[in-house]
């Protein structure tokens, strides 16, 4: 059938209109990538936008904190005791409360210091003469006297002693017949000054927290004693070689007995060899030794302090109290050390956290927790129960806890954002489990590791006022001189005349035993006090 031009016409029309859609179809497809295209950037724009606005949320979180915890320790209170805003529970299970305890703490009274014997001198004040006449003529007789005890101060006495050795001689000039006294043995024989002296200038620097430059200023304005605090220095340090064998006796009370506890602290020392003087060094305290011959001892380390505690623990076989620090992963790593984490240090985690909360909060659900446990270590101190009854009492009221607090830890790990300080302060706990659970094992092990940082604490109060150490064999001097000090006070001893009597008899020491003799639990104080 033949078409007619019109028809043809249309058909071309057609045909063109197809084309003109086709490639307006064709461009709305370019379009329609284009867009797509555009739409993938912007969605992954807004992806990034959201993950940077998280990464924002999260910084301003920690950075509140840390204001928070800055405020706090500038202007607030330091106390980390929690009391609780309700009295509602949250929902352990747990309906303990400190209350009648904390009633008790603050009826308390303080208990009195023991009065040291001090020297008494009677000083009798007369009636004048007019006084003892009566008014009827009589002469008054005495009947008793009003006492009033009244503490005197005398000031230190410095005096130099002339040592004057006999030599002797046969009158009649016979050869050979001249003999000489020998000279009294000392510590340090070369140097000027007595073991009494030796021992004020330990304690004035360590124990009394005096810098040697203000020891030299005081001798030189109170007394005018000219001696440098080079000179001062170079004899702690000297010191250090004589005092050896007590140190290494000492040493050997921690790694025989099978419970010790560690904890470090910074330390600056200006002379490290390959070492800025801007490094920080630390001093590890050492506490350890059997029921009657504890031990505190201090040691300096530089670096790899990994290694270094591994190797001061050789020998070693039972539970290590330590805090959470990597420190002592090497040694925690032993089949035959077991590391007892510090309690307090991950309540402490969460303390500054439950403190800027308002209301209740998980921060303060798990203080709760730590409210219990510590009251039952409260109760068991109060009771002065033997390491036997103090296990009883913690498998039967603490370990109960522990478990709903470990309950607690793995259910609000997922509620809360890992990198925040309420959840890196639950994954702690959660990391070292086991070592905070460790104190439960044995009746003599403690919650915590507080002990340790009372003592380490006169270390850091006297480093606030030397500031830092010269060289490194300052920095160890300080170290062992600190260890007979705190372990002489630790067995009743006064420091002073304990270094008088160990700095006396050390020369006289020919054996073994002779040094054992002057370890602190084997002496009293009255036999110090002898040598002063």
């Amino acid at each position: 059938m033949l078409k007619t031009k019109p028809q043809e016409q249309e058909i071309i029309e057609l045909r063109l209109e197809n084309a003109e859609l086709r490639e307006e179809n064709k461009q709305l497809r370019s379009e329609n990538a284009e867009l797509r295209a555009e739409l993938a950037e912007l969605r992954a724009e807004i992806s990034d936008y959201k993950v940077r606005c998280e990464e924002y949320a999260k910084a301003y979180d920690e950075l509140k904190h840390q204001v928070q915890a800055l405020l706090r320790n500038r202007f607030g209170k330091k106390s980390e005791r929690f009391k609780e805003d309700e009295p509602s529970e949250p929902d352990t299970g747990l309906e303990d409360s400190e209350d009648s305890s904390e009633k008790n703490r603050s009826a308390r009274q303080r208990k009195p210091h023991p009065r040291k014997p001090f020297t008494r001198r009677i000083e009798i004040i007369p009636l004048s003469d007019t006084e003892r006449i009566c008014s009827c003529g009589c002469e008054k007789k005495l009947i008793r006297y009003e006492t009033k005890d009244v503490l005197n101060y005398q000031p230190a006495v410095f005096e130099i002693i002339e040592q004057r050795r006999e030599v002797a001689t046969c009158p009649k000039g016979c050869d050979g017949s001249m003999v000489t006294a020998p000279a009294p043995l000392q510590i340090l024989p070369k140097i000027g000054v007595s073991n009494s002296f030796l021992a004020f200038l330990i304690v004035s620097k360590l124990e009394d927290r005096q810098p040697l430059y203000h020891l030299q200023k005081q001798l030189a304005a109170r007394h005018q004693i000219d001696c440098s605090r080079q000179s001062m220095a170079r004899w702690l340090i000297e010191l250090m070689e004589p005092l050896r064998p007590l140190y290494n006796l000492s040493k050997d009370q921690v790694i025989d007995y099978d419970v010790s506890s560690c904890d470090a602290t910074s330390l600056q020392v200006l002379s490290e060899p390959g070492r800025r003087a801007e490094t920080k060094s630390y001093v590890y305290c050492i506490r350890g030794g059997a029921p009657g011959r504890e031990v505190v001892l201090y040691e300096y380390n530089d670096r790899l302090h990994k290694q270094f505690v591994q190797a001061w623990y050789e020998g070693f076989k039972g539970y290590l109290h330590v805090d959470g620090d990597n420190f002592f992963e090497l040694i925690g790593a032993l089949e035959d050390v077991n590391l007892v984490n510090c309690n307090a240090h991950a309540r402490r985690k969460f303390e500054p956290i439950a403190q800027a909360t308002k209301g209740r909060g998980l921060a303060k659900e798990l203080l709760s927790f730590y409210k219990s446990l510590y009251k039952i270590e409260r109760t068991a101190k109060e009771q002065k129960l033997i390491p036997t009854e103090r296990y009883t009492l913690r498998l039967k009221e603490s370990e109960p806890l522990m478990q709903d607090l470990k309950q607690w830890l793995d259910r609000n790990l997922t509620l809360v954002l890992p990198q925040a300080p309420l959840g890196k302060a639950i994954q702690y706990c959660l990391n070292r489990w086991e070592g905070l659970m460790m104190y439960l094992k044995d009746g003599r092990l403690e919650i915590d590791n507080n002990l340790t940082e009372q003592r380490i604490k006169p270390f850091v109060i006297a480093r606030k006022n030397f500031l830092f150490s010269a060289s490194v064999e300052g920095a160890r001097a300080l170290c062992m001189h600190f260890s007979f000090i705190e372990t002489a006070k630790k067995h009743g001893l006064d420091p002073f005349h304990y270094y008088n009597h160990i700095l006396k008899n050390i020369p006289l020491c020919k054996c073994l035993e002779d040094y054992e003799k002057l370890l602190p639990w084997n002496l009293t104080p009255e036999q110090c006090l002898k040598d002063t």
